[in-house]
């Protein structure tokens, strides 16, 4: 980014930090009153060489693994294209995220960008705000909230939506496959049934994964229960699953949607702790097709959905860099087709919203699905 630019950029974050030290850390949330002004406009460097600018990364906790692969693939294309990369962590909690922002800003660093990926969307608009007048903030993972659109350059990422229709085809092809072959199910009127293990509850992804796996399979399935987990891991999973499938083991279980396939490593542990067999006693359909892979490969797990922390680090990088080579982006979303090959980066605007492609792993396809020059196992 052009000195002058930067120096703009630096004389707003003086400004920011005299507007944040006039509000409490309580007012750090969409539902604050404030009136500010939209997001200053940049100017496009014309170039996506980063020449030393920072990438200032907001995200929640890389001990989480699918956190950890997009950490590293965004610090490696942000490198690759000439860039200082540097991620601060949260807890997955807003509040914590919303200090960390504050710290930045009266910190007075200059950042070409800011990629961020809210604690929690919904509560994270103010802190987006502020962001947004010191440098373009570039949201990911999280969908923009409505109250943050002024303030958002653009978004790069995952679809949560596309992920649960992906995954709601998957269970509808699953029954479809099970009834054909003779299965009955336990629910009135031979429909099965169906647990839903969830994201952590207030968390927006699965907010949006649960509402477009329920609008997909409409009255397919008889939802006993939707538990949403403490953590968004296999060991969350475990415990959520732990806590409702005793519940309904006299009912019957027929089906269990997960919302990653992370998830679904505890859930496989629980059905089996409570005498049922995954994968013969239980369809298990998962969205993201994170962790560990053995119970996908296995059949134990029936399918996920790809969402590759690598392409989703590398193209908040890649959008970023287009934004500000150019200033500007193109109207209305974009999903990205399943290209084996790397597509060129260009010089050109992004779209507004790029999401990733969504294709079902299965473990008849996982060992030959290729996707931007890497395997399954490296997208992963």
């Amino acid at each position: 980014m052009p000195t002058t630019t930067t120096s703009r950029w630096k004389t707003l974050a003086v400004l920011a930090v005299s507007v944040s030290l006039a509000t409490t850390l309580g007012a750090c949330s969409s539902g604050s009153g404030s009136t500010s002004s939209s997001a200053a406009e940049v100017s496009g460097t014309g170039t996506l060489e980063g020449d030393g600018g920072l990438l200032q990364v907001f995200m929640p906790s890389t001990s989480n693994v699918y956190l950890k692969a997009a950490a590293d693939s965004l610090t490696a294309q942000g490198e690759e294209l000439g860039y200082e990369v540097q991620i601060v962590e949260n807890d997955f909690d807003q509040t914590e995220q919303d200090q960390q922002v504050q710290e930045f800003l009266a910190s007075g660093d200059e950042a070409s960008a800011f990629l961020f990926w809210p604690a929690s969307a919904a509560a994270a608009t103010n802190s987006i705000r502020q962001l947004s007048r010191v440098a373009p903030v570039i949201q990911w993972n999280q969908a923009i909230q409505p109250d943050a659109e002024d303030f958002v350059a653009a978004y790069a990422g995952v679809s949560d939506t596309g992920i649960g229709i992906e995954a709601g085809d998957n269970a509808l092809a699953a029954l479809e496959e099970a009834q054909a072959a003779g299965t009955t199910f336990d629910g009135e009127g031979d429909k099965p049934n169906l647990l839903e293990i969830r994201f952590t509850a207030g968390y927006a992804a699965g907010d949006d994964r649960e509402a477009a796996f329920a609008a997909e399979t409409g009255d397919a399935f008889n939802v006993l229960a939707v538990e949403p987990t403490p953590t968004v891991d296999a060991q969350g999973g475990f415990t959520a699953a732990s806590q409702v499938i005793p519940q309904y083991l006299d009912e019957g279980i027929d089906f269990i949607y997960a919302h990653s396939n992370d998830v679904a490593n505890g859930v496989v542990q629980a059905l089996e702790q409570n005498g049922l067999q995954p994968g013969v006693d239980v369809i298990v359909i998962t969205g993201t097709s994170s962790g560990d892979l053995t119970n996908l490969r296995s059949g134990k797990i029936y399918s996920a959905v790809l969402q590759s922390p690598v392409i989703e680090g590398q193209l908040v990088v890649r959008t970023a860099a287009q934004f500000l080579a150019t200033g500007e982006t193109q109207d209305g979303e974009y999903t990205l087709p399943v290209d084996e090959a790397t597509p060129e980066l260009t010089v050109e605007a992004p779209h507004r919203e790029t999401f990733m492609m969504n294709p079902q792993v299965t473990a008849e396809n996982i060992d030959t699905l290729q996707v931007w020059d890497r395997t399954f196992a490296e997208l992963n």
